[in-house]
């Protein structure tokens, strides 16, 4: 059974005279007292020499343990942006376990006057105190990662090429957690080849276990009060995966909130997108006028649960970057449904699923208030991630992957589209011969009822859910059906009783406004796994799954050996959770095909990788 979930601790602070702060519990400064940024070009950058080391590197990975005031992070950008290239990226990934509030954040960047204009973009994109990984981006070349929670929990989840460690914790007789063995079994994982390594600290059992683990280290004159610090590089050659030349062609089938994602999220790296649709944008579920974006919560602490979390968080940010206009903040109130609903509120509350800042509790109203969650005009925000992207209207009846390359054909076989790599986004859609996971089909109609005048200020969902649109209207609903086929999209009659049905369990004072013989809506489908997990990743290759899963099954835990179709992705399997999970997905499949680190932790990854119904299949016949 999974662990409850707590939340991150806080970081305990004292503040010197001058303004600098400190960890009550290691009784260790975050940054030098007397001179805090000459102190980081001196040990990490100068120690990992950098600016040198970037150069010529389309991407450079920066990995550091313990970001505290970001301080290191700050002074990397800062030096990024006088020496890097046009084109060139910087990831920055930090372990935290005690995150700064933004209001602790603003009082230590008072020390840095030369990075202000650095330390208030930081404050702008920083994440709430959620445990997990989060992803932030300063324009179009940096990229921060902040993976929140205990370095021995995150850094075996992650998956990267680290070209420079910073390790920047608290001294190791006051945090050994920081400094174990398992630790610098991680970093040795992580490294790529040739990586330079930079601390403060000349620990011995620091210099042991990186030797150990392959660094060769050299100790150097310190800065300030300290007499030493370490410089290391990596010169233990691994075995790593031969990687093919970045392709530069994608086709995107399907025009929905997924297929829109993705399109945005390839361009961010220079891809050709061809978004490929039969019925134009937004044809599907995220044709809906409005709706909603909000946390899946659950009680416990694995990195599946944690993913529906961060991606939550993810997804606020990502729209309020890139789709504004489309984006309101309007918060979301749950109301629970039964005494054992409410008792889960308490506990999701009790023990900090979200901060309090994200989650409060209504014991009078027995609701669960969201007030960072909101609503997304999902036509409107597709239409704008997709502004320069070349959309084609015609059906892919056949997808073949022809000497390499990818091509798209319609019904007379005619060739639509060819590319590099596919991304199959299609929801409901069939397209035959490619080995996909079966997929549920989920039929749904809303109701919209005008002339309200008595709506609700904020969304409330219960087992329906209901929102006010437009100057009077209230949209409610939804109906929720299995079914074999995706048939017609007709409005019925019977489906707005069962949603005003719904509504009166929900909001009983609202019914008596509406006039059940007015009520329009929209019929739409859905797709949701088997498993109702959502399918994100590389499409299995069937024929070869068999002869793996006898050789290998049970000596990993993923599936990054499973044959795969070479260039052939999907992203589907939403269900109801497509304008929340959409665009951390969609960042996650453009990683891997453009070879950068993955946005999600391993087993998340795992859990949501479309060979898991291949792998289990092919084991069960390998065992016959």
């Amino acid at each position: 059974m999974a662990a409850h979930f707590h939340g991150l601790p806080k970081a305990q602070l004292l503040w010197g005279e001058t303004g600098e702060p400190q960890d009550k519990v290691s009784q260790d400064v975050y940054f030098s007292p007397t001179d805090g940024i000459q102190e980081t070009k001196t040990v990490f950058l100068n120690g990992c020499g950098l600016p040198r080391s970037w150069n010529e590197q389309p991407l450079h990975t920066i990995a550091e343990l313990g970001f505290g005031t970001g301080l290191n992070f700050l002074a990397s950008v800062a030096l990024w942006r006088k020496t890097s290239q046009p084109g060139q990226k910087l990831h920055y990934i930090s372990v935290e376990n005690s995150p700064l509030s933004a209001k602790e954040m603003t009082r230590a960047h008072l020390r840095f006057a030369e990075l202000t204009n650095e330390a208030a973009e930081l404050r702008a994109v920083l994440p709430q105190a959620v445990k997990g990984f989060h992803h932030c981006h300063i324009g179009n070349n940096i990229e921060l990662s902040l993976l929140y929670g205990p370095v021995g929990e995150m850094l075996p989840q992650l998956q990267a090429n680290v070209d420079s460690w910073f390790l920047d914790g608290f001294t190791p007789a006051r945090n050994p957690q920081m400094w174990s063995a398992q630790v610098f079994d991680e970093i040795y994982r992580l490294s790529a080849p040739k990586a330079h390594l930079a601390s403060f600290s000349v620990a011995g059992s620091v210099c042991r276990e990186l030797r150990r683990v392959g660094f060769e280290i050299e100790k150097k004159p310190g800065h300030g009060y300290k007499r030493h610090r370490l410089e290391a590089v990596f010169t233990r050659k691994k075995p790593s995966p031969d990687r093919a030349v970045t392709p530069k062609t994608v086709m995107v089938i399907g025009g929905g909130i997924a297929g829109a994602c993705l399109v945005h999220q390839l361009a961010r790296h220079d891809m050709d997108c061809t978004l490929i649709d039969s019925s134009g944008l937004a044809s599907g579920a995220s044709g809906n006028p409005v709706g909603l974006v909000s946390p899946r919560l659950d009680l416990d602490d694995t990195p599946l649960a944690r993913f529906y979390r961060t991606a939550f968080c993810y997804a606020i940010q990502f729209y309020q970057q890139n789709a504004s206009s489309s984006f309101k903040q309007t918060g979301i109130n749950r109301m629970a449904q039964s005494p054992e609903q409410w008792d889960k509120f308490a506990k999701l509350y009790e023990y900090q699923a979200l901060p309090k800042e994200m989650l409060e509790l209504n014991a009078e109203k027995q609701e669960l208030q969201l007030p960072t969650a909101g609503t997304l005009q999902p036509i409107k925000a597709i239409q704008t991630l997709v502004k320069d992207t070349d959309i084609v209207a015609k059906h892919v009846a056949k997808l073949a992957n022809e000497s390499g390359q990818w091509v798209a054909r319609d019904e007379n076989d005619q060739v639509i589209a060819r590319a590099d790599i596919v991304v199959l986004a299609h929801g409901c859609g069939e397209i035959a011969g490619l080995g996909l996971p079966a997929l549920r089909k989920l039929r749904g109609q809303i109701s919209i009822a005008g002339n309200i005048t008595d709506r609700p200020k904020t969304p409330v969902i219960g087992k329906s859910y209901a929102l006010s649109i437009g100057s009077k209207e209230l949209l409610f609903g939804a109906t929720h059906d299995r079914v074999d086929e995706v048939t017609d999209t007709d409005v019925k009659p019977s489906d707005h009783h069962r949603n005003l049905a719904e509504l009166e369990a929900l909001l009983p004072k609202l019914v008596d406004q509406i006039d059940a013989s007015a009520l329009t809506g929209r019929t739409s489908y859905r797709a949701a796994s088997p498993d109702l997990q959502p399918l994100a990743g590389a499409v299995p290759d069937l024929d070869k799954c068999k002869a793996w899963a006898k050789q290998y099954w049970g000596k990993l835990d993923d599936y990054s050996s499973t044959p795969v179709q070479s260039g052939l992705y999907m992203l589907n399997g939403l269900g109801s959770r497509g304008l929340t999970l959409a665009p951390i997905l969609a960042k996650a499949i453009t990683a891997d095909i453009v070879g950068h680190s993955s946005p999600l932790e391993k087993e998340a990854a795992t859990a949501l990788h479309p060979a898991r119904f291949a792998a289990r299949t092919a084991r069960r016949e390998a065992d016959k």
